[in-house]
């Protein structure tokens, strides 16, 4: 008696690093954003007494606050709505990374020339460059690739 083969469709392995790549990436952003929200709960105190007191204007650290803990927000988000649509193998994921990871680098880039960088934008470009590595595989493009041959039939 034959045992009948199963045909299934693996996905090579570092897919798997991808994605979890990616969603650390999610992760960490989103905890970015969490702490500085924390800490920030004392300026969130300084403006509702000023505003109160009919002082208020908007200074260079309310400006600096409210751009830092947005921008962690959006990479944070747009981290995990890529990483869901890699994970599913659509076209479009691949090339969102692509330009997710591409803009990443740049903000690092600038914060590193302009001598504004931290360990956080150091690990974030470490993480970055790592998955537009993983990216350009040969295994990782050509699943991306199939997937958008499927769709242009």
């Amino acid at each position: 008696m034959k045992r009948r083969q199963k045909t299934v469709s693996k996905r090579p392995r570092i897919l798997l690093i991808l994605f979890l790549l990616v969603f650390g990436q999610a992760a960490m952003f989103l905890t970015y954003c969490a702490l500085y929200l924390i800490h920030g709960s004392a300026l969130a105190d300084l403006v509702l007494a000023e505003i109160y007191y009919g002082t208020f204007r908007f200074s260079q650290e309310i400006i600096t606050y409210l751009l830092l803990t947005s921008t962690w927000l959006v990479l944070g988000l747009a981290s995990a709505i890529i990483g869901v649509g890699l994970r599913r193998c659509k076209s479009w994921a691949w090339t969102a990374a692509i330009i997710l990871q591409g803009a990443i680098l740049i903000l690092g880039l600038e914060a590193y020339f302009t001598r504004n960088a931290d360990s956080t934008f150091y690990f974030a470009l470490g993480l970055a460059s790592a998955v537009v590595l993983i990216l350009n595989q040969r295994e990782v493009l050509v699943v991306y690739r199939a997937n958008r041959a499927t769709l242009a039939e």
